[in-house]
């Protein structure tokens, strides 16, 4: 639908007439800008029309940080293309810090806090982050819908308490991070629906007996063209063909015992997931077709190009002879209202208390206002400065002895240098390779092999959710249009925030939107993603959502112009690593990639979530308190 001429029926149809908050940030822009597009430069007339991406980024704290937002994609940029590859003028009064941590991601506060562990006292540590607000993709987006407070992650969910014999224990212990929580119910006199307390596990091949999976004109099904619990048993009345339903019942069975070799991860890591899925149930392609934005949605890409080892990371099918990877008495997924936003805010308060208004406790943490004055202040041992992209990263003289390291980084649009004893690269592969400029050829070579692809997260604000009540529906799947699935959470309870759980009352609906295109290189395949993503507006992007949640619940009584309150767009231009095979275990006797980085470079090391193939919050928190470990020798 993109630069489609829309008629006013079509448009009042979708609903685009009704002004809800999703278009008060686009609608402003262009007005003061509309008139002078047309009399600017061709460049500049481009970059003008850009702010066009961004759109309504919902109230409160998060507004500005929601997404790669048009200034951080503009300052990195600027460094994939070389503006930074001369040095700069050195800053007149260049501060100095015993540890200076590129990246404020989740990665980034852990090593952050292990810092405060580790270091001796009157050791400082700064934290540049280019986004306007620190936690990554660990962010909240919120809305006001009919005076009531609404969340949704921006991107990174879900999470398990973890036992005291697993590595991140500790951490979770340290932070205070509570062991149990509560889930809003809906009124006695509801049916009691099977609500997903995140927005994963409805893809997956547990019991969720209130999914469904939609079907143009199904036969035999209902006539809004809904199978329920799909991969539990609803894909055996599916409109789709018998081969296709013996290989699901294949697939769920897994590979037997003696088809596998010893060293069963090596030789995993050896192919992609689908020539795996070959060994399973013979001919993949229809199975892949199912799997692939499930996988995709978890790692970026889909079964053609990603190692069966990362497959199995995040519990795909076919790994277990006789059961499926959800047992009944597996642990329970949880989710913050804000997605894994609860984990950074916890990191944040342990690490700058009066960053977080209040007192360190679960209620205070969640729910009250961050106070952005607090972030950077001289002083404080771990100093958290907003709104600077590190674009040039170098030692000085001779490192190991007393050289340190100067960093330039981009803060609103000017260059500016500070200096360190050591530094942890925290951020992204694809800015560490490119901004450590003395980087060795072999380290190179490693971050060579790390490829990475876009996603696409939208949360709409509802003003009522009563036509997925009618179908008896909270979380769906689809085969073909814009995007793949969508669901509502159980609310998690938080001290004072009580979110409303009613048919009639608001909630937010989210979508995880991969790009992937089987077929092509892997590399590839993110590029294209990455256009594909940054360069389709907000409008066009909103034309899509209505549209697809038009198709799917209108027969359901679904109205886009009086049920939607709000859309928030959050693009992550690299979401993922995709690990290819061969990432994990390396190839032809090859120390794999991730092995070669984390071995520091003299005061330089590396700490990224990507490392862990899997990108979750302990294994980013884990990367990071590594990677400050590496330099203990410099703190």
């Amino acid at each position: 639908m993109t630069n489609k001429k829309m008629s006013s029926g079509e448009r009042e149809n979708l609903g685009l007439n009704t002004p809800i908050t999703r278009r008060d940030f686009l609608n402003a822009a262009l007005i003061g800008a509309g008139a002078s597009l047309l009399t600017l430069p061709a460049p500049m007339r481009l970059f003008a029309a850009e702010v066009a991406l961004d759109g309504f980024g919902g109230v409160g704290d998060y507004a500005a940080a929601h997404g790669n937002s048009e200034e951080v994609r503009r300052a990195g940029h600027r460094l994939r293309d070389g503006y930074y590859s001369q040095p700069g003028k050195v800053s007149a009064d260049e501060e100095f810090y015993d540890l200076i941590i590129v990246g404020g991601g989740l990665t980034g506060l852990g090593a952050a806090h292990r810092f405060k562990e580790i270091a001796a006292n009157g050791k400082r540590c700064l934290v540049l982050e280019n986004h306007q607000l620190v936690g990554g993709e660990a962010k909240r987006n919120e809305f006001e819908v009919n005076g009531y407070r609404l969340f949704g992650p921006q991107g990174s969910n879900s999470f398990v308490v973890p036992q005291s014999s697993e590595s991140d224990y500790d951490i979770y212990q340290k932070l205070g991070i509570p062991a149990d929580f509560t889930y809003q119910t809906l009124d006695p006199g509801l049916d009691d629906l099977w609500f997903d307390t995140t927005n994963f596990g409805h893809m997956l091949w547990l019991d969720a007996p209130n999914s469904g999976a939609f079907f143009e004109n199904a036969e035999g099904s209902a006539a809004s063209g809904w199978v329920k619990n799909f991969w539990k048993e609803g894909y055996q009345s599916a409109p789709i063909p018998s081969a296709v339903k013996e290989d699901i019942r294949r697939l769920k069975q897994g590979l037997a015992s003696d088809g596998m070799p010893a060293d069963t991860g090596r030789w995993l890591d050896s192919m992609t997931f689908r020539a795996y899925l070959e060994k399973v149930v013979g001919n993949p392609s229809a199975v892949a077709n199912l799997l692939d934005p499930i996988l995709a949605s978890s790692m970026g890409l889909g079964c053609d190009a990603l190692s069966a080892y990362a497959a199995r990371q995040v519990v795909m099918p076919g790994f277990a002879k006789g059961s499926i990877p959800f047992p009944a008495n597996h642990r329970p997924w949880h989710s913050f209202p804000g997605g894994n936003d609860g984990i950074t805010r916890f990191l944040l308060k342990s690490l700058i208390p009066e960053a977080i208004t209040g007192q360190p406790t679960f209620n205070d943490i969640h729910n009250l206002p961050l106070r952005f004055e607090a972030f950077d202040q001289p002083g404080s041992p771990v100093r958290l400065r907003l709104g600077s992209t590190a674009v040039r990263v170098e030692h000085i003289g001779e490192a190991k002895k007393n050289g340190g390291v100067r960093i330039t980084y981009e803060k609103g649009g000017v260059a500016q240098t500070v200096k360190a004893g050591a530094v942890l690269m925290a951020t992204g592969s694809w800015v560490a390779r490119r901004a450590v400029v003395d980087l060795p050829d072999h380290y190179r070579r490693a971050y060579a092999q790390f490829y990475r692809s876009p996603m696409l997260v939208v949360n709409v604000a509802l003003n009522n959710w009563q036509f997925l009540y009618r179908l008896k529906l909270s979380a769906c799947r689809w085969f073909d249009g814009f995007g793949f699935s969508c669901n509502i959470r159980r609310p998690m309870r938080v001290g004072s925030y009580l979110p409303p759980f009613d048919p009639t009352l608001p909630i937010v609906l989210t979508m995880y939107v991969p790009f992937y295109y089987p077929g092509l290189a892997i590399g590839e395949q993110g590029s294209r993603g990455r256009q594909e993503l940054l360069t389709t507006s907000f409008a066009d992007y909103e034309i899509k959502i209505r549209t697809q949640l038009k198709r799917l619940f209108g027969a359901a009584g679904f109205d886009p112009g009086r049920d939607i309150a709000g859309i928030i767009l959050n693009r992550w231009g690299h979401a993922y690593v995709t690990p290819q095979p061969g990432f994990y275990f390396g190839e032809n006797g090859e120390k794999a990639a991730r092995d070669v980085l984390r071995q520091p470079f003299e005061r330089i090391a590396f700490g990224h979530s990507e490392f862990n193939g899997h990108q979750h919050w302990a294994g980013a928190v884990a990367e990071g308190r590594r990677g400050v470990e590496s330099l203990a020798q410099f703190l």
